[in-house]
């Protein structure tokens, strides 16, 4: 795929946008009455649709400097017990509302869930299970950090039906671990992931990130090899998101370099897509490869994946929704998320109040562009008919302003108007973050060159 493309071309296509895991994106979010998610909760329920939870855990035993989530770092061990008292409380909250809706993925993120201890897990599945309707084959997946993972931890997922699995590598070299403060080895990761395997694990991703200070093509080429050397069903090769303004631990990855950009980072992009491609994975989307056979891979073929904030997965359910601090719910009508600071959360949750503190409603017009974006973001294409078709509109003329704007991307999308069809290109693939742009209604020009990024590079 990539002997058309070169990282000169590829760095000087690029800018910065929203890596759309929702439309409209969070930077659009605003303070949002409790009462209209209450209302969109009944709402879920009446029309039974299928959810998706998320569950935020945030504790981490040390700060990674690079990290972009929203993490608590501590060693207390009882903060987990007691945030998952927490959770059951806004499990049973939530759970009042959503009634007999049909629970069809479980995902627990962070921060580290492996943070919990086997007790305070098997607690909060026992929450979970009894406040929620969960389908015997909902999906369950979990992100691990193999630094501190134990066997009894392993031991207690398996038992509670976890399949799929997450670990962040980042970077195996020695250097750029110094310099994101994150320390890690491939024994570690590969303990990590054949002891899953051996408890019947099937489905493990592994994250990569690309733009850090002290790599440089070679040894991050040796980082893909090992990885590959994992035999992952998935992996994600992210692009570092360096925003010190709105992070300021970042600043610390600046000491040991600099943070890589443009034509650095798309050379390292190229390059480990050449080796994941040339070792049998597919290119699904942005930045995610996966096996052929994997369900993702397999889901992609058949147009059912779909962009979140949990990255690209299998299509189970159009509503998500979050639990624990910071998590973002959505739906086809809506997206929330509960509050930031832990003290705002578990404040909200002992007064039996849901931790909403903004969101934004989905106008008509939302609606449709978020489903055009959903669609490029995941197939790489979209049929504008058929949408049009759907909402009631004409969308050649809908979208007028945006076909026009498009048709100066010609090296990265191209418009069929006889069947109303946006394709991107190979190149498009790859920057499909700046098609989507052309059809986001709030997207604005920054005023300064020195104004602070708002977004991540799009490569």
């Amino acid at each position: 795929m990539t002997d058309t493309l070169s990282a000169a071309k590829l760095a000087a296509e690029a800018s910065r946008g929203p890596r759309y895991t929702s439309y409209p994106p969070a930077t659009e979010f605003a303070p949002l009455d409790g009462e209209a998610v209450l209302r969109e909760l009944d709402l879920v329920a009446a029309l039974g649709e299928a959810t998706s939870l998320y569950v935020h855990i945030p504790f981490c035993r040390s700060l990674c400097w690079y990290c972009g989530c929203n993490v608590v770092p501590t060693r207390d061990t009882n903060a987990g017990a007691k945030y998952v008292e927490h959770l059951a409380d806004e499990a049973s909250l939530v759970g009042s509302w959503l009634g007999h809706a049909p629970v069809t993925e479980i995902a627990l993120g962070g921060g580290s869930p492996n943070f919990l201890s086997p007790a305070s897990l098997r607690k909060l599945f026992a929450a979970l299970s009894s406040r929620f309707e969960i389908a015997p084959d909902a999906r369950r997946s979990i992100e691990l950090d193999p630094r501190t993972t134990t066997s009894e931890q392993l031991e207690t997922l398996a038992a509670a039906r976890f399949r799929s699995l997450s670990v962040g590598v980042q970077d195996f070299s020695e250097a750029v671990q110094d310099a994101i403060h994150r320390h890690q080895s491939t024994a570690q990761t590969r303990w990590l992931i054949e002891s899953a395997r051996s408890l019947g694990f099937d489905d493990v991703n592994v994250d990569v990130v690309y733009g850090l200070p002290c790599q440089t093509e070679a040894s991050f080429a040796r980082t893909i090899e090992a990885v590959i050397d994992l035999a992952p069903e998935r992996i994600a090769l992210f692009g570092y998101a360096h925003l010190p303004d709105k992070l300021p631990h970042q600043r610390l990855v600046e000491r040991a370099g600099r943070v890589l950009v443009g034509e650095e980072r798309a050379a390292l992009f190229l390059r480990a897509m050449d080796q994941l491609t040339s070792a049998g994975y597919v290119h699904v989307g942005l930045d995610h490869f996966a096996k052929p056979s994997s369900r993702l891979a397999r889901a992609a073929d058949a147009h059912q994946i779909t962009r979140s904030f949990q990255g690209y997965t299998e299509r189970r359910a159009d509503t998500v929704i979050g639990l624990g601090m910071s998590a973002i719910s959505s739906t086809p009508r809506m997206h929330w998320q509960n509050h930031s600071e832990l003290g705002a959360w578990q404040q909200a949750v002992t007064s039996a109040t849901l931790p909403v503190a903004r969101g934004v409603v989905l106008d008509n017009d939302d609606q449709v562009r978020r489903e055009v974006i959903g669609r490029l973001m995941c197939d790489g294409e979209v049929d504008l008919y058929r949408i049009g078709a759907e909402h009631g509109l004409n969308a050649p003329s809908y979208f007028a302003s945006e076909l026009d704007r498009l048709a100066r991307l010609a090296d990265l999308a191209r418009y069929d108007r006889d069947t109303q069809t946006v394709h991107t290109t190979t190149l498009g693939r790859l920057l499909v973050r700046n098609v989507c742009q052309v059809f986001d209604r709030y997207q604005r020009p920054t005023a300064s060159a020195d104004a602070e990024p708002r977004f991540s590079p799009t490569i």
